[in-house]
């Protein structure tokens, strides 16, 4: 999570009458501690153990959840990387 992702998922039925759903991602939560989805699974596992440390398991697991579905249409890629990080964090930290 380099920034911002651009916004190009479909609009929903759901969406039009609830809202955004999970809301906006806060732009370098995780990148302030060293996170990239581009790094090694090692620098990133180290990354997530500052952030559970900063901000706690669950905020952590939230921030990689809604990573990982913000970018499920866009970069498949990266999407699974965010969700395999999400499962370490609840399988080491919950």
């Amino acid at each position: 999570m380099t920034g911002c992702m651009m916004d190009a998922g479909k609009r929903t039925k759901w969406e039009k009458i609830h809202g955004p759903g999970i809301g906006e991602l806060k732009e370098g939560k995780l990148v302030r501690l060293g996170y990239s989805s581009k790094k090694g699974k090692t620098a990133r596992h180290k990354a997530l153990r500052k952030a559970v440390r900063s901000y706690g398991a669950l905020s952590t697991f939230r921030k990689l959840n809604a990573a990982s579905t913000y970018t499920k249409r866009t970069s498949k890629g990266r999407s699974k990387t965010f969700k395999a990080d999400r499962n370490w964090v609840k399988k080491s930290f919950m």
